[in-house]
């Protein structure tokens, strides 16, 4: 068992319930358990949770993913989820879906971490044809909140823009250079703590007026 498994716990983009309380106003005629219950399902449509895939997902990966690492423009599809799930080196995230009422598996992440500590990311996958930025970073950042990795890389072609962008714009990353693979160049993108920690340094600086 993955020793960091219980770090991926549900996670909402919003306080739990309990923070309902804070929200309630004088001037307001609904009842407080009706206040209540109308922030539950605001907070229960816009929420999400990652979690350690099973051999289970492997069907339902297949069959929403649109754009991965590997396959950018959606014309293939990663043939095996299950041998990654079973190493315990794949995680989902899922979201509500408030129309179905039921939880989706909406993006993925394949990785591994080597014994230097260095985590390399081998495949990411969203829905829809073009990547959903949001969940990769979400993915990228559990990742790195449970494994504490001390570099992470990850190897993006060169002529997927949309790819090279999330990447890009996830704090710590960093371009290091293009190898060929045949047929495609291929972008090398290395993250690392320091990195992470001084770009987090920059942006937090006062900017003073003149």
């Amino acid at each position: 068992m993955w020793p960091v498994a219980r770090a991926l716990s549900f996670r909402l983009l919003f306080s739990e319930l309990g923070a309902a309380g804070s929200l309630r106003h004088p001037s307001w005629e609904k009842p407080r358990a009706r206040m209540i219950q109308d922030v539950a399902l605001a907070v229960q449509e816009l929420s999400f949770h990652i979690r350690l895939a099973t051999a289970e997902d492997a069907a339902a990966l297949r069959e929403i993913v649109g754009t991965t690492l590997s396959h950018p423009h959606g014309k293939g599809r990663r043939a095996v989820f299950r041998s990654a799930a079973q190493r315990g080196e794949l995680l989902v995230l899922e979201r509500y879906d408030p129309k179905a009422r039921e939880w989706r598996v909406g993006a993925f992440v394949d990785w591994h971490m080597r014994v230097d500590d260095v985590l390399t990311i081998r495949d990411i996958g969203t829905e829809g044809e073009v990547p959903h930025s949001g969940m990769v970073k979400q993915l990228i950042m559990e990742l790195i909140r449970s494994l504490s990795p001390v570099a992470m890389s990850v190897k993006v072609r060169a002529d997927a823009t949309e790819w090279n962008d999330v990447i890009r714009s996830i704090t710590g990353f960093s371009f290091e250079g293009s190898e060929y693979r045949r047929p495609h160049w291929i972008n090398v993108w290395r993250w690392s703590r320091e990195s992470a920690e001084r770009a987090a340094h920059v942006q937090r600086a006062p900017r003073f007026r003149r």
